[in-house]
């Protein structure tokens, strides 16, 4: 991902995820706890969501990627 993607939020049990567009990262972040490789950081970028109207930093794996920026 980089900024100026559409992105949604990865959760199905979500009714209507939002959407957004990635603002800011990638950064890293603390290894992830109980993963296969806890050596490896993950990474986290920042959404700007359109309903929630506010930014928020979020780790890849809990973002879908919609659309790419070219």
């Amino acid at each position: 991902m980089k900024i100026g993607d559409l992105v949604k939020w990865n959760d199905s049990t979500v009714a209507r995820p939002d959407t957004g567009i990635v603002v800011d990262g990638p950064r890293d972040e603390e290894a992830r706890e109980g993963s296969d490789d806890e050596d490896s950081p993950a990474t986290s970028y920042a959404v700007a969501w359109f309903d929630a109207k506010t930014t928020f930093w979020h780790l890849d794996f809990n973002l879908e990627l919609l659309s790419e920026n070219r």
